[in-house]
């Protein structure tokens, strides 16, 4: 399995958001190309501000000693908050399906020397476009 196909899953994590009124955003952490863990946008189901799929994803993983061995495939650029988790948790990698980009979140990743992928992914460049 490759980018494209965890890609895949977290866009079909975020329709499942989108079916259930959330925002369309999804996210899956994977440790050798085997799914851990997979999430969409929960705030509004959850009403907890902080259920983002990325958040959301990290917790359903549960307590792990492996976490550097885990990457985080994301359909959208992560904020503050979750690369915060990402940073407290040891997150190994993280892949967003979008293009290149530099937001406050990906440059405290990359002061912190978090190995970034940037995946042009048509399916989540569809969802970002959709939510602007």
């Amino acid at each position: 399995m490759h980018h494209e196909t965890f890609l895949d899953i977290a866009c079909t994590e975020a329709g499942e958001g989108k079916a259930a009124g959330e925002r369309p955003a999804g996210a899956v952490l994977v440790k050798d190309q085997v799914v851990v863990a997979r999430s969409h946008d929960r705030c509004r189901a959850l009403d907890d501000p902080v259920a983002t799929p990325e958040m959301d994803c990290i917790r359903r993983a549960g307590r792990r000693n492996d976490q550097k061995e885990l990457t985080l495939y994301s359909t959208r650029y992560p904020d503050l908050l979750a690369a915060g988790t990402i940073l407290q948790f040891s997150i190994g990698r993280v892949v967003v399906g979008l293009p290149e980009a530099d937001t406050p979140a990906i440059a405290l990743l990359r002061d912190r020397s978090v190995p970034l992928e940037f995946a042009s992914h048509a399916g989540c460049l569809a969802l970002s476009e959709a939510a602007s």
